[in-house]
């Protein structure tokens, strides 16, 4: 089993208030373990101090809980090595109350002159007090770091940091060190990059203590796993993907998909974080279904991760039995999965491109960019394997690159497209990519269009020919509505074009207008949709953001029918309808078999619902799927279902192994070996 990372952890919360009293007064050791074997637990997150500010062991750096008369931190380490059990320790590290209080020079001040403090006289929404590690409460945290070693040494597995967002500090000692540095204050960016510099200083400095200390520890920092989450390769040991999916306005079910190609595109393991909450953490009383943590567990497996699932303990140190009842149903599950886990990595036969415009990000949790979660909703749907990168020594590795709508190319990545178009690659761009936004002239000598400018109206119209329809729905004698901005482009010469932009009569304004919603269409604009060459396939209309936006099933249909023609044939084609989620994971040859290929099938049941985030609660089977692999030389021996080995028919066809799936439930594993 991996030193570090076992597949089956609980994250578990305990942020406790001064106002609970008796704290952990019913924790028993015996109960505790027991409890989470119910479950099949194999790692736990406990807690050594939580956003309240207060620890959990007996401290001379911090401030223990003014209700707690144990040391439950040590009493939960013990019991849970002896039941074999990983443990690493939770810290937090920005939120934080109690030395807020007790230090106010440590607390950041926003931009406007108002501290970012928990709000007084508030309770809903939730608000903490936001610590500088740039300041001297620094050397707090790593005081208190050092005092754990001190106490527990051999015992600690891991450190999981919570809360390391960068926050710019307006502070006048903190305006006086951006001065001194010659940060300009006016420019929002450059105050948030040296804020995050800083933060960076302070990853390295606690990072380097740990790994000192106990070479073997495993380190994160909770907060980080963000667009630039590259940055945080030298200070941690892995990544983790938090992403409760039914968090309200925070994660969503598309959201850990995406970011989970991201993180493991490093090279490095990664764990995906959901939770037992029917909400979002502290939802004491909230539970999901089993029905639906296997399909979280399926989604995290699928996109080749571990699986932490997040729960709080009761301020009387009391786990709640049927928590672990509903968790075991699944970790069981997962369990017998194992062998045809360790090892194994998942394919990608293409990469998006993340170099435009940032995602939004909220105290650490960031959403990818419109246009590459459009692109990847486009690519899970249709079973076309993807990672997502954003560095140069990364593109190697893809026979296929997809530049979505603003994405930025300096000269460095300029010359990193050219050399790949040049070595057999190929590229996929839509919109404004790879165009000179201030020119107009396209950035690779390859594009197989000049740019002309926008189309006149808002929307314009899509009307397709043969070619673009493929075997899908789309019909040739209609004219498909784009909701966005389309580019008007002339082809060069030798290239192939397809389709016809057409205007609309005219862009819906308050003194011209018909109907309830836009104008029909109008005159052809002469210029195509969709032009390509043997390297480079171009869209006019940037299909991905406004797929991600509008949902519109023909953007979908228009895109996946080029990328078909246009690159080498699928690594695995699906014949499923969308909602069910294909991956391929290939598992090198270990005593006992000569290498395997893996294909995770999610299926995703939601229901309808008044709440803005689906509900998948209950699960059953779906029928008459199947799927087809590409063999590469390579000649089945056998095809079964994982854990029970359950031999399937399959049949060869055109360098593809065809599989008939029987009925399928929320998550089923074939095996070809």
């Amino acid at each position: 089993m991996p030193t570090h990372h076992r597949f089956r952890q609980i994250h578990l919360d305990f942020h406790t208030s001064a106002q609970c009293l008796d704290v952990a007064g019913d924790f028993d050791s015996n109960t505790f373990v027991n409890t989470l074997k119910i479950g099949h637990v194999d790692t736990v997150n406990i807690f050594c101090r939580c956003h309240h500010g207060f620890t959990y062991y007996p401290t001379k750096v911090g401030t223990m809980h003014p209700n707690l008369k144990i040391d439950l931190l040590g009493s939960q380490l013990e019991a849970l090595h002896k039941a074999d059990i990983r443990c690493p320790i939770y810290m937090t590290i920005k939120f934080e109350d109690q030395a807020a209080s007790q230090h106010p020079e440590w607390v950041c001040v926003n931009k406007d002159g108002s501290m970012a403090m928990r709000r007084p006289l508030t309770a809903p929404p939730f608000t903490w007090s936001i610590l500088d590690v740039s300041t001297s409460y620094a050397d707090f945290v790593v005081a208190q770091v050092e005092e754990l070693f001190q106490r527990y040494g051999k015992d600690i597995d891991g450190f999981w940091f919570d809360i390391c967002f960068t926050q710019p500090n307006y502070s006048p000692w903190s305006q006086a060190q951006m001065v001194k540095a010659r940060v300009n204050l006016e420019d929002d960016q450059a105050v948030w990059r040296y804020a995050r510099q800083q933060d960076l200083q302070f990853f390295d400095r606690l990072s380097k203590l740990v790994k000192i200390k106990k070479p073997d520890t495993s380190i994160f920092f909770n907060g980080t796993t963000t667009n630039d989450m590259a940055e945080m390769l030298p200070y941690q040991t892995h990544f983790e993907v938090e992403s409760l999916p039914t968090s309200e306005g925070q994660w969503g079910y598309m959201h850990y998909p995406v970011i989970s190609r991201q993180a493991r595109s490093y090279g490095r393991e990664i764990i995906g974080m959901t939770g037992r909450f029917h909400r979002s953490w502290s939802d004491f009383g909230g539970l999901k279904t089993s029905d639906q943590l296997d399909y979280e567990c399926g989604t995290i497996l699928g996109a080749g991760g571990r699986i932490c699932v997040g729960d709080q303990l009761h301020p009387r140190g009391v786990l709640d039995p049927a928590v672990y009842r509903m968790i075991g149903e699944s970790y069981s599950k997962v369990e017998k999965l194992e062998p045809w886990l360790y090892g194994a990595t998942p394919t990608a036969e293409m990469a998006l491109l993340a170099l435009g415009k940032p995602g939004g990000v909220a105290f650490g949790i960031a959403n990818p960019n419109e246009e590459v979660e459009g692109a990847a909703q486009m690519l899970l749907e249709t079973g076309i394997q993807f990672d997502v990168i954003d560095q140069l020594e990364q593109v190697e590795r893809y026979p296929a690159l997809l530049l979505p709508e603003t994405a930025i190319l300096d000269e460095v990545w300029r010359a990193k497209l050219e050399s790949h178009l040049d070595q057999g690659g190929k590229l996929i761009l839509s919109g404004k990519a790879g165009i000179d936004p201030t020119t107009g002239k396209t950035l690779l000598k390859e594009i197989p269009i000049e740019f002309l400018g926008d189309t006149p109206t808002i929307p314009s119209y899509l009307r397709l020919d043969k070619n673009m329809t493929g075997n899908s729905p789309l019909a040739t004698d209609y004219d498909y509505v784009f909701y966005g901005q389309t580019c008007l482009v002339k082809p060069k010469v030798g290239a192939q074009a397809f389709g016809d932009i057409r205007r609309a009569l005219f862009t819906r304004a308050w003194n011209h207008f018909t109907g309830h919603q836009q104008a029909p269409v109008g005159d052809s604009m002469h210029s195509p949709i969709r032009v390509q060459n043997d390297k480079i396939l171009y869209f006019a209309a940037p299909l991905f953001s406004v797929y991600r936006n509008y949902d519109y099933w023909a953007y979908r249909a228009i895109a996946i029918t080029a990328l078909r023609q246009f690159l080498r044939p699928g690594l695995l084609l699906p014949k499923a309808p969308g909602w069910v989620e294909f991956t391929l994971h290939n598992q090198p040859p270990a005593e006992g078999h000569p290498g395997r290929q893996i294909i995770h099938i999610v299926a995703f049941h939601s229901r309808r619902s008044s709440q803005s985030i689906p509900h998948v609660d209950q699960g059953w089977n779906t029928s008459d799927l199947s799927f087809k692999v590409r063999l590469d030389g390579k000649i089945p021996g056998k095809v079964y279902l994982a854990p029970d080995r359950k031999e399937l028919p399959f049949k060869i066809e055109n360098n593809y192994v065809l599989v008939d799936l029987p009925p399928v439930g929320i998550h089923t594993v074939v095996v070809i070996e």
